[in-house]
């Protein structure tokens, strides 16, 4: 039987986080909570990091903050789960910047909202939100990392 009390973790960011040169992450929620520290830790390892949220003023607070602490800067990316149309754009805009995403940290979410509230499409807000709207930028986002792989595939063909 496995073991049934938690224990503390004993991850530590500054030494299991490897270094991330040259990689590019994208993560949702950014701006607040396990987003922001997450972001903050990746700077800190060197990535190169979208900060997607739907509030362009809590993100430029939160990029300015994450700057005084990391002498790095997080790259906007404005997202609104709760709007299929605007999690095209937003994958659009990205795309435009980027040939690649090596990291997706889908984070956002919403929680205990009235059962009345519904998305742009209809949706209850906290499934539209939390599950439909990752889901959907992850599709769209999905062939960028088909190229990545076909390109590891390509350098690794001599193995066959």
């Amino acid at each position: 039987m496995g073991n049934l009390i938690a224990r503390p973790t004993q991850f530590k960011p500054e030494r299991d986080i490897p270094d991330l040169s040259g990689k590019i992450v994208l993560v949702t929620g950014g701006n607040a909570g396990i987003g922001y520290e997450t972001v903050k830790q990746l700077l800190l390892k060197n990535a190169k990091v979208y900060l997607a949220s739907r509030s362009p003023e809590k993100a430029a607070s939160a990029i300015k903050k994450l700057e005084e602490e990391t002498k790095k800067t997080a790259i906007f990316l404005e997202l609104n789960l709760a709007d299929l149309p605007s999690v095209r754009k937003s994958a659009e805009a990205f795309l435009s910047q980027e040939s690649r995403l090596d990291i997706l940290f889908n984070n956002a979410g919403v929680m205990v909202c009235p059962s009345d509230m519904l998305t742009t499409q209809g949706y209850d807000l906290q499934f539209g939100t939390n599950v439909i709207g990752h889901f959907f930028l992850t599709e769209l986002l999905v062939g960028v990392y088909e190229v990545l792989f076909f390109s590891i595939l390509h350098k690794l063909h001599f193995l066959l």
